[in-house]
């Protein structure tokens, strides 16, 4: 502590407003139609990356096998998680329709 000083005079002196409003600077907030569709895209993405992977692989153009069937399942297992996220959607907006107003 010997480079460190708290003056607790001066700090008491200076005061704190309590009352105060708070205000936090915030990034603005994507509208979640925007975040689903790039969502969507990005696995559109990757099955056509996938596509190009398996027909560059008939073709004889790509040496290792194994990128090509990390690229599918990547792609799979984005297209699955895509499905799932849908059927919560769904489920959840179904959910919404039963609720007695």
């Amino acid at each position: 502590m010997d480079g460190v000083r708290l003056d607790l005079a001066k700090v008491g002196a200076q005061g704190f407003d309590l009352g105060r409003e708070v205000r936090h600077k915030t990034a603005p907030v994507k509208p979640f139609e925007d975040v689903l569709k790039e969502a969507v895209i990005g696995v559109n993405d990757m099955q056509i990356e996938a596509d190009v992977m398996v027909q560059r692989l008939a073709l004889g153009d790509v040496d290792d096998v194994s990128e090509v069937v990390g690229s599918v399942q990547k792609a799979e297992l984005a297209f699955r998680l895509m499905v799932q996220v849908r059927d919560k959607l769904v489920d959840a907006y179904q959910q919404l329709g039963r609720m007695p107003v």
